[in-house]
């Protein structure tokens, strides 16, 4: 059984966070003829609404950069890897030295109401309508935390500039953590063995998946470690140009259903 891990924004969400009517058709179609689709992506879980809607059918999800691995069919927990929470508050800390916006992704996804109210300021106001519809929006991200003490799958840093993140970079470089760039400015956090390829090596571990039906679609630098496990990468044309040098394929862009076309040549 071949299976397919496509990542979210970026590769199958358009740049309008939707997913094209020709692109649910044929992720469908593959799925309808024995291809596993899986989800993998730096959402958390509770992020997934465009695939609970449209792709009700995906059983598995790999999700905070592959922190957390999921049956939603059986609602059962496959593979988890937190941030322990000594270093949850040393990610707090280290927030005080620029100007940033934090965001708590696990079972819920936690994010400050007047940093989200000026979102665009970070660089993510296209997931400005997702954070007000899902999130847990509160005054103190660090007063909330420490009335809900426990390891967090990950956390993002958004910052005003590339400048601002690598401060935030050379400071957290100095415990065991996981760091990933992410959109322009913005600085997503794990523990340190967490990354989409860990995440989709347990996954095939579990459902006896072989490496050579292994394929991985996806844009970004997250997205490198599972072009490393897979049989065959496709890149999205909008990609970053190192993601772009990690995959057998590029393909066309978000916005010109460039899953599809990986997908017509998986089936082959």
């Amino acid at each position: 059984m071949k299976l397919v891990a496509i990542d979210m924004d970026g590769t199958l969400l358009q740049s309008d966070k939707t997913i094209s009517k020709e692109t649910i058709t044929e992720v469908k179609k593959a799925y309808e003829q024995g291809i596993e689709i899986v989800i993998c992506t730096g959402r958390c879980i509770k992020e997934l609404s465009e695939i609970y809607e449209h792709l009700p059918f995906i059983r598995y999800v790999i999700v905070t950069n592959g922190a957390f691995v999921y049956d939603l069919k059986e609602q059962k927990v496959l593979y988890e890897n937190s941030i322990p929470v000594s270093l949850v508050k040393k990610i707090f800390e280290v927030s005080h030295l620029t100007d940033c916006m934090l965001h708590i992704l696990d079972y819920e996804c936690v994010l400050e109401l007047d940093k989200v109210q000026q979102v665009d300021k970070y660089g993510m106001l296209a997931y400005k309508p997702l954070y007000e519809q899902i999130g847990t929006l509160i005054p103190n991200i660090e007063d909330y935390y420490s009335n809900h003490e426990k390891p967090i799958q990950k956390i993002n840093m958004y910052h005003t500039s590339k400048k601002d993140r690598d401060i935030s970079i050379k400071a957290l470089s100095n415990f065991d953590l996981a760091l990933t760039y992410a959109e322009n400015s913005a600085l997503e956090i794990t523990a340190k063995n967490v990354n989409k390829g860990i995440g989709l090596t347990k996954l095939c571990q579990i459902l006896n998946i072989n490496k050579n039906d292994i394929y991985a679609i996806g844009d970004s630098y997250n997205d490198i470690s599972m072009f490393e496990i897979a049989h065959c990468s496709f890149a999205m044309n909008n990609g970053k140009d190192r993601v772009k040098q990690c995959a057998n394929y590029i393909v066309s862009d978000n916005d010109h259903n460039g899953v599809i076309e990986a997908l017509e040549i998986i089936k082959q």
